[in-house]
């Protein structure tokens, strides 16, 4: 098959894939809005999960991007949600995305790998060329910024909200949610089953180790952190 009738055919099953999906969601009140500068190139066509009566999808997506099998984008009642995935973005197989009323930017050239989670009813970014290895888990209540070039391995998670613990007879998932934005910095490694804790700011260059625990506050750049609670060990070099 030659390389423009591929792209005719990606073309033409891109824009079913989204009849469909606009049809289904203006049926339960919601709508799809799409500003795409080239059908990406898909694996399997993506689940779109309705809850309820949803708002409208927005999805932006641009030049070169590859979307693996059984993507899962899934809406939450009542409120709108952006995705932007940016030129050259990568989702492996079995990626989650929730833009519950949020928004989700995933930007250039970016790597979200297999069975990743991203969640946002706040603004959520992954910054250019950064990889999110296998299984990584993103939440999202207000926001969570990622700089360029971070490496996050497997099995890390990211979550800038808690419900307090108050020691009452409350059920704890109806107590009140906390949020306060994480920022991590440019050309960060955070090693496998790191937590981030809503509060964290991590300089430029740092290194998280596997199993840290960052409870919020300020890491500096150019440093390795490591420990439950985290704590600043030493400056690299």
């Amino acid at each position: 098959m030659s390389a423009r009738l591929l792209q005719l055919v990606r073309a033409a099953r891109f824009r079913a894939w989204a009849l469909v999906v606009r049809a289904r969601l203006r049926r339960l009140g919601g709508d799809l809005v799409l500003d795409v500068a080239a059908p990406p190139r898909l694996r399997g066509l993506p689940h779109v999960d309705i809850d309820g009566h949803p708002g409208t999808l927005t999805l932006r997506i641009g030049r070169g991007v590859r979307i693996g099998r059984d993507l899962v984008i899934d809406l939450a009642a009542g409120v709108d949600g952006e995705i932007v995935l940016a030129d050259g973005v990568t989702l492996q197989d079995g990626v989650r995305l929730q833009p519950w009323g949020g928004r989700i930017r995933v930007d250039d050239s970016a790597q979200v790998r297999d069975r990743c989670e991203l969640k946002s009813t706040g603004d959520l970014r992954l910054g250019a060329r950064c990889v999110l290895s296998r299984t990584a888990t993103l939440h999202c209540h207000e926001r969570i910024d990622i700089g360029a070039r971070c490496a996050i391995a497997e099995r890390t998670t990211i979550i800038d909200s808690d419900h307090g613990f108050d020691g009452s007879d409350t059920f704890v998932l109806e107590q009140p949610v906390r949020s306060t934005p994480i920022t991590i910095g440019e050309n960060v490694f955070i090693g496998t089953n790191a937590v981030i804790l809503r509060g964290s700011v991590v300089g430029d260059r740092a290194v998280i180790a596997a199993g840290a625990v960052l409870n919020g506050g300020d890491f500096p750049a150019g440093h390795i952190v490591a420990g439950v609670p985290a704590r600043t060990l030493r400056a690299l070099g």
